[in-house]
């Protein structure tokens, strides 16, 4: 802690820090300027005592980085998807009967709610290989695809090349 003249603790500045490690990471570098201008959004929203507590909508998140909320919720799916966040307590309008905001946790940090040290889940992330859907945004059913019952087997095919030459 810095002291001022009369020798009284002198408090920093706000400021958010990014590490090299982190923006050197395969991660970061695959993250969109959307993902990325996000990311730095949710690091202003952490104080050094709220990482599980970080609230922030889509709708918020859309408003203050002048983008649309299609591309806001794109965002938070890429830093989740990517190992940047993940989700303490869902929020919606409809999901919650107070309509409040999703609680984020930064996994570069230790969790204030649960005490579970830091991930950096994002640190592991190797292109084309470990890329996860987050819970809830599926792209296949839990059942998996479904086939008509009467099946793609033993139905004929019409050939529109000849076998032979003329």
């Amino acid at each position: 802690m810095k002291r001022d003249a009369k020798g009284n603790d002198k408090k920093e500045p706000q400021h958010i820090r990014l590490y090299e490690w982190l923006t050197e990471s395969a991660a970061w570098q695959h993250l969109s300027t959307a993902g990325r201008a996000l990311y730095v959004l949710l690091k202003q929203r952490y104080k050094g005592i709220n990482n599980g507590r970080i609230i922030l909508s889509v709708r918020q998140a859309a408003d203050n980085l002048n983008i649309s909320k299609t591309s806001a919720s794109k965002a938070f799916r890429e830093l989740q998807s990517l190992g940047f966040v993940e989700v303490v307590i869902v929020g919606g309008f409809d999901s919650r009967k107070d309509g409040r905001a999703t609680e984020w946790r930064l996994t570069e940090h230790t969790c204030d709610v649960s005490g579970q040290l830091p991930t950096k889940r994002f640190m592991s992330w190797v292109p084309g290989k470990n890329f996860t859907v987050p819970q809830g945004g599926r792209s296949v059913p839990e059942g998996g695809q479904s086939v008509p019952q009467s099946g793609l087997m033993g139905q004929r095919i019409p050939r529109t090349v000849p076998l032979r030459g003329p």
